[in-house]
């Protein structure tokens, strides 16, 4: 079996913090639009190939004057590829059902990250930017997931996943091993000023079955989005809001007849060259 799927994701972030320097307070919002491209490829009844492609496009719309610390810009590019090999508990694609598996994988980071230190360049009275679509490193991803469909349109279902980086980007960054908690990040073997983040989100969707393709509306909000903005030692306030949607279509294809017409045209052929052999 091949199940093919596109995934449209929104993330909207309100975000505000006090006066660090002489530019004073500032706040933003960073829009992020990222679709994802993915195959799963079923190698046996338990164990399936997944390979997810993402990118898309950030924009951070400042509407204060343009400081070195924060300005009106975007990225645009690819963003990961994760490779998953997934075993299947329970999945059912289509009508009421659970969906329950386990992933164990490797995601591979572009080159859209960010090349420089940008506390450093703070520090030193230099133009430098926070976010970039990738962070430049080489991760072991695991994974569980657990969804519940009945026949109402609601999706209820719980998500863990654990990565942990498998060393620093080229440029020196080494960001914290992720649960709902992530630990310190690095800059050049230095504690990044704003590491640490503790992220638990609550979600619920609507889902449509239509023909063989299953498409997936979803909304997030977190519950607990613990953020250090700023840094631990900085006497400011901050404060983040954050909203994530997104819209999903599956389709799954059945090869198995392609397969089955495989073999039967190596048989035919095989047939014709033994007559041709024994003639």
């Amino acid at each position: 079996m091949l199940l093919l799927g596109g995934n449209i994701t929104i993330q909207s972030i309100d975000w505000w913090h006090g006066a660090l320097d002489s530019t004073g307070e500032h706040d933003g919002d960073l829009l992020s639009r990222i679709g994802e491209l993915n195959l799963n490829f079923g190698l046996t009844d338990d164990w399936n190939l997944q390979v997810n492609v993402t990118g898309g496009n950030r924009t951070m719309n400042f509407p204060g004057v343009p400081n070195i610390h924060h300005r009106s810009e975007g990225r645009t590019g690819l963003a990961t590829t994760k490779v998953m090999l997934r075993y299947l508990v329970s999945n059912r694609d289509f009508g009421p059902g659970d969906r329950f598996f386990l992933g164990f994988g490797l995601s591979i980071p572009s080159e859209q990250t960010l090349k420089e230190d940008p506390f450093s360049l703070g520090k030193q009275g230099l133009e430098h930017t926070h976010f970039a679509m990738s962070e430049g490193v080489y991760r072991s991803v695991s994974e569980i997931q657990f969804f519940r469909r009945t026949e109402s349109p609601f999706v209820l279902g719980i998500v863990g996943r654990l990565e942990v980086p498998l060393g620093p980007s080229d440029y020196g960054y080494l960001p914290g091993t992720e649960l709902a908690f992530r630990m310190e990040d690095y800059w050049d073997g230095v504690v990044s000023p704003n590491s640490g983040a503790t992220i638990i989100q609550v979600g619920g969707g609507l889902v449509w079955s239509v023909g063989e393709s299953l498409i997936t509306f979803n909304v997030q909000a977190p519950v607990v989005f613990e953020t250090n903005m700023v840094g631990e030692a900085a006497p400011v306030d901050s404060r983040t809001d954050v909203w994530i949607t997104s819209l999903s279509l599956r389709k799954m294809f059945d090869l198995s007849g392609l397969f089955d017409d495989q073999e039967e045209e190596e048989e035919v052929n095989q047939h014709h060259d033994e007559e041709h052999h024994e003639m």
